[in-house]
């Protein structure tokens, strides 16, 4: 047999050079480590594609470079790129990091809005993608600016909740970025308020009908649902209280969050405080008008306030010193009240319509000052299927926690037979097992602040991860750059 048979039946036709072999283990390595730790003989898919590329060749990769026209050439080789680059974004973002911006001020003042930060998936063990055919970058939908162009996956194929090895357990005080539970079925023209929010405004036939308005009602997989940042609070299988304004877990009073705000009156001694000293204590003012407006700042306007607070007009003037509604913190109200300019700031604990907080029942008298006791669900526990408790735990049953019957979808058909009786999965039963641990969020900025109070429990399939450093922060009032917080770890804020 001659030296080139040799050759081609050894490499099938193509002779392997050092940094071909090289490159082939390094691969081979790879792929198997990572199908270790997902768990899964799917990476192996990969390695006779890993393999051709280096080795046989059956597959012609580079064939686009053999095109004459040099303009075409050109083309497939941007194209080639580009492809190679989503498929390793398409991993990087599914595995191991993402991208998200805040677009709130609900955790100020340690993330503040139009920060950028660099979210780890890897540390809590990232989820198995759930909704595999989609584009890496886009949450949910291509599109650009304001202009929507299609959903960014397939529907199909899903796949059910796994969560591979993580460097670390979830813990109290934690940030944490998940996906929003109440965005599985979404209003395309108004996702905000939610979907269930408008029903209970405007009633479900509208907000069905009135297309116009509202737009189609579609649903979210799990994984495609919008992202929310929020401090974890509360843990599987403890109680959380709130009174007053103070956390309790388990009847024992929390540490608040350095920068917790919350709501304060402020009045002062007939001046107006400007936006310019409001921005300059750190008050987020984005949409305010003439400094009276902002998204952490309002002008008081309604004469009934002053009535409550027994404030009395000038005596010569007729008139009422400027009233204020302010998100701030203690070192916020220290600096305010040696200004100079305010007569009192007063703490005004924020009182909700009824059935505005979770679980949205109006005979309710919770708020978000003074809510629970409320017991957060933990995997392999259990319940008895009371109407209270379906009240409180309904949703977790019945969307989010598996089909304890058939183990192949999201939620449990439950039905009610009677007072505190009730049929599940077709059975009638009197108790019902957790299948998933559950998690309470709240954000710092406390009285301007869409969480669990509102929506209720987050479940572990939920989690996206945790933030680990702010790469890049704009001020969204004035458009500047805050470079003083580029590059810093989320912990160090």
């Amino acid at each position: 047999m001659s030296e080139n048979t040799e050759k081609e039946i050894r490499g099938f036709g193509r002779k392997m050079t050092k940094s071909d072999k090289v490159w082939l283990v390094i691969w081979i390595v790879a792929i198997v480590l990572f199908a270790l730790w997902m768990g899964s003989f799917v990476p192996f898919l990969v390695l006779p594609f890993v393999a051709d590329v280096y080795w046989t060749r059956f597959i012609k990769w580079d064939w686009w470079k053999s095109i004459k026209n040099g303009f075409l050439r050109g083309v497939m080789s941007w194209v080639d790129a580009i492809v190679f680059a989503l498929a390793a974004v398409w991993v990087l973002q599914n595995f191991f990091f993402q991208n998200f911006q805040i677009p709130t001020t609900s955790l100020e003042k340690t993330m503040m809005a139009g920060d950028y930060l660099l979210v780890s998936k890897y540390h809590y063990g990232p989820r198995v993608p759930m909704t595999p055919l989609s584009l890496p970058l886009f949450q949910h939908t291509v599109s650009i600016g304001s202009t929507r162009f299609c959903k960014s996956y397939f529907d199909h194929p899903q796949v059910n909740y796994r969560r591979m090895p993580g460097l670390t357990k979830m813990e109290r005080y934690d940030i944490v970025v998940f996906n929003y539970p109440n965005g599985d079925t979404v209003c395309v023209n108004c996702e905000n308020p939610d979907y269930y929010t408008l029903c209970k405004m405007y009633g479900r036939d509208r907000v069905w009908s009135d297309k116009k308005t509202f737009g189609e009602v579609i649903a979210r997989p799990v994984d495609r649902r919008e992202n929310y940042v929020k401090r974890l609070v509360g843990m599987p299988g403890e109680t959380l209280q709130i009174i007053d304004r103070k956390v309790l877990i388990d009847g024992k009073e929390l540490k608040d969050p350095q920068y917790l705000q919350h709501k304060y009156i402020v009045l002062t001694k007939g001046g107006v405080i400007t936006e310019r000293e409001w921005k300059k204590m750190g008050v987020y003012t984005k949409g305010s008008s003439n400094g009276s407006v902002g998204a952490d700042v309002t002008m008081i306007q309604d004469v009934a306030f002053y009535q409550y607070y027994d404030i009395k007009p000038d005596s010569i003037t007729g008139r009422y010193a400027p009233l204020y509604l302010a998100n701030l913190t203690r070192e916020m109200v220290e600096r305010l009240e040696k200004s100079g300019k305010v007569e009192w700031v007063k703490d005004t604990p924020y009182q909700e319509a009824p059935g505005t907080v979770y679980p949205q029942d109006e005979l309710s008298d919770w708020t978000g000052s003074d809510f629970g006791p409320l017991w957060i669900p933990q995997k392999g526990k259990s319940i008895r299927l009371t109407d209270e408790n379906v009240k409180l735990y309904g949703r977790c049953i019945t969307v989010y926690e598996p089909n304890q019957a058939t183990g192949d979808g999201q939620g449990n058909e439950l039905v009610r037979l009677g007072k505190d009786k009730y049929q599940l999965n077709g059975k009638e039963a009197s108790e019902f097992t957790f299948g998933y641990d559950y998690y309470w969020m709240m954000g710092d900025n406390r009285d301007n602040s869409l969480d669990s109070r509102y929506w209720g429990f987050v479940p572990e399939d939920h989690i996206v991860g945790t933030p680990l450093f702010v790469w890049f922060s704009i001020n969204q009032e004035t458009g500047e750059w805050r470079k003083d917080r580029w590059l810093k770890k989320v912990k160090g804020l």
